[in-house]
């Protein structure tokens, strides 16, 4: 019954991220983290999200900035490399409390500084940044959006580009979970996987159908309030994990 919740927990999450580009990640390893070790719900999370975002990548694959994603793998490759030297494991106290307080950090920047992911070296502090957050609390939308929302792009345009730099950042997360955590893997049944990665592509598939309704300025402001009320939430079981 637990793995044919997580399976639906993805399709529905998948869609809030086919609408959205951000928070169904949050949710998605929220459920994880309820019913499933810290290593297992990082391997899962990102098999998951690494199809969630990939499909979505295919879907607005003609929309896509590509010399953004040049400037961002740049950052991101060097922190992979940077936590691969230290191979450490968060706690799931830790990774709620990580996810709970990034929609608020993202506000509590001025507005004055124009981080526009456009730009080349904004665009390689966001690979460092958003790569740290992947690493440590497996979700990272609200620091990507942070990097996005200032921009003058559609919601097509991010939705292709961001979708590419969180595939690219599930899939280092996976091979850094999985170079020290090879273990999870047959803490599952073998059927779970292939039912994630399904679940994910269908939700993707449906949120775009979604989307076409929606104007550029909706897309931009939804996710904002999305996020900040997954995040008291996070916050709070954060919390409670940490004092238990």
């Amino acid at each position: 019954m637990i793995y044919l919740l997580i399976a639906a927990a993805t399709l529905i999450t998948s869609l809030i991220s086919g609408v959205l580009s951000m928070a169904g990640g949050m949710i998605l390893m929220v459920v994880f983290g309820f019913f499933l070790s810290v290593p297992v719900a990082m391997v899962l999370h990102g098999v998951a999200q690494a199809f969630s975002n990939g499909s979505r990548v295919w879907i607005y694959r003609r929309h896509i900035r590509w010399r953004v994603l040049g400037f961002y793998a740049i950052g991101a490759l060097a922190m992979t490399a940077v936590f691969a030297v230290f191979t450490f494991v968060p706690s799931i106290g830790l990774v709620f409390m990580l996810i709970g307080t990034f929609p608020f950090l993202a506000l509590a920047i001025p507005k004055s500084i124009h981080l526009d992911m456009e730009k080349g070296p904004v665009a390689v502090l966001s690979g460092v940044l958003v790569t740290v957050a992947q690493l440590l609390a497996g979700a990272s939308g609200p620091v990507l959006d942070i990097f996005y929302v200032q921009s003058e792009m559609t919601k097509e345009q991010i939705l292709g580009t961001k979708a590419v730099t969180q595939t690219l950042g599930h899939i280092l997360k996976l091979i850094y979970y999985g170079s020290v955590m090879a273990v999870a893997s047959t803490q599952l049944p073998l059927w779970v996987v292939p039912a994630v990665v399904a679940a994910a592509i269908l939700g993707n598939y449906l949120g775009s159908l979604i989307v076409a309704r929606m104007t550029d300025n909706q897309f931009k402001q939804i996710g904002r309030y999305v996020v900040m009320v997954i995040g008291v939430i996070c916050i709070g079981k954060g919390i409670l994990e940490m004092t238990a």
